[in-house]
């Protein structure tokens, strides 16, 4: 999720924070997110296992729905849309800006700017990127294709399947 000024943030999964825990229940609990970070201020690179895999799908979806809402009424639904999660290192709020969508990604914690680290969350700094609705898409297809990858045998997350 890289803008033409080349801000925003690039996201992965590295592999599960327990790849070979005996319970599939932790096995396939945490992801380590690893990450890049470009602003005005300055660039760096991030790990940490912040989203858990539903969490990870949640995200894609979400994306998905903002790409879908900004192409068919210009704007995400009802203001801007927001997504947090249990971990506070990683949020998100869309808003329609022109034919753009203004992405603010809330960077805290283990991903926060080295010139910017704190012991405790709840003010995180913001990359700012302003993306087409199809960039957002093609992220949206890229991390669930991804995420797709580290679904457990039978494809499913706490009793819902993919």
């Amino acid at each position: 999720m890289i803008d033409s000024d080349g801000y925003g943030v690039e996201l992965s999964v590295a592999g599960y924070q327990f790849p070979e825990h005996i319970d599939p229940r932790i096995r396939y609990s945490w992801l380590v997110i690893a990450g890049t970070a470009n602003c005005p201020e300055g660039n760096w690179s991030f790990r940490w296992q912040a989203l858990s895999l539903d969490d990870t799908v949640e995200l894609a979806d979400w994306l998905r729905r903002i790409a879908a809402e900004a192409g068919t009424s210009g704007k995400p639904a009802h203001g801007p849309a927001r997504l947090a999660f249990t971990e506070p290192n990683l949020s998100f709020t869309a808003t329609r800006d022109g034919g753009e969508i203004a992405l603010a990604i809330g960077l805290d914690l283990e991903f926060s700017p080295p010139w910017n680290r704190r012991a405790t969350a709840g003010s995180p700094f913001v990359v700012d990127a302003r993306l087409a609705p199809a960039d957002i898409a093609t992220a949206a297809k890229d991390l669930g294709a991804e995420v797709d990858s580290y679904l457990p045998p039978g494809g499913r997350l706490l009793g819902r399947a993919r």
